[in-house]
């Protein structure tokens, strides 16, 4: 789980626009890989794909820890009437799995191929290029009382972790939140890939012992970390 000193308060949450439904488990990630919406200003995120539409939130260019430009995934493109170009995008923070609507103007857009998959079944993940597995990784998973949320996320920013963190050498933020923790231990209940040291090394990969963060290998993590961009999608199934 996140800690305040490594990623700080989550931004605040707008209305929910759509809830999304959760991935089935044999799901398989699109071929067609996904556009990612890199703000190039904050961007007002309304409810529908007019600029008559209701505000329900405002994000930022850039992540406010971080410093990362804020990638956020397509779901989907449409022209409205007056031939403004909108795209749908998921959010960052609570609730979990927020989507709304964003001018293009407000983005550049830019193509990636990787998706994560992450199984709370198999315990394990599951990294796709193009819609082909490339690699499947044991992880840990959230422990019955702490589950790992099911649902579709992304990367939300790249967190360096400090030597001796017990999260290893990075933790991969993701706009998913716990459901049953609002706050853990300063942080803001937020679920991160990462990786595991100290008393979280303890723990055997394939088990289900976290407060709902997944945990790699170390070495995992760290190539993860320099492969999959910010905006890459995460289906928890």
């Amino acid at each position: 789980m996140i800690r305040t000193g490594v990623l700080g308060a989550a931004t605040a949450a707008g209305a929910l626009a759509v809830a999304p439904s959760a991935p089935a488990a044999g799901a398989a990630p699109s071929a067609a890989g996904v556009e990612i919406a890199r703000l190039v200003v904050s961007a007002p995120v309304r409810a529908r794909p007019t600029s008559a539409s209701p505000l329900i939130d405002r994000i930022a260019a850039v992540r406010p820890l971080t410093g990362q430009q804020t990638a956020l995934p397509v779901i989907r493109q449409v022209t409205d009437a007056h031939e403004i170009m909108w795209l749908q995008v998921r959010l960052p923070g609570r609730p979990s799995g927020r989507v709304g609507w964003i001018a293009a103007a407000n983005a550049q857009l830019v193509h990636s191929g990787w998706w994560v998959v992450v199984d709370r079944a198999a315990r394990e993940a599951r990294v796709y290029r193009n819609g082909r597995l490339r690699n499947r990784f044991s992880v840990v998973i959230g422990a019955a009382g702490t589950p790992t949320p099911r649902g579709h996320y992304f990367v939300v920013e790249h967190v360096p972790q400090q030597a001796g963190s017990v999260l290893g050498p990075w933790a991969l933020a993701t706009s998913a939140f716990s459901q049953v923790l609002q706050e853990f231990d300063g942080g803001p209940g937020q679920i991160a890939l990462h990786g595991r040291a100290g008393p979280l090394a303890a723990d055997p990969l394939g088990t289900a012992r976290s407060h709902g963060c997944v945990r790699l290998d170390n070495e995992v993590i760290r190539r993860l970390a320099g492969l999959l961009p910010n905006g890459t999608p995460i289906d928890i199934v």
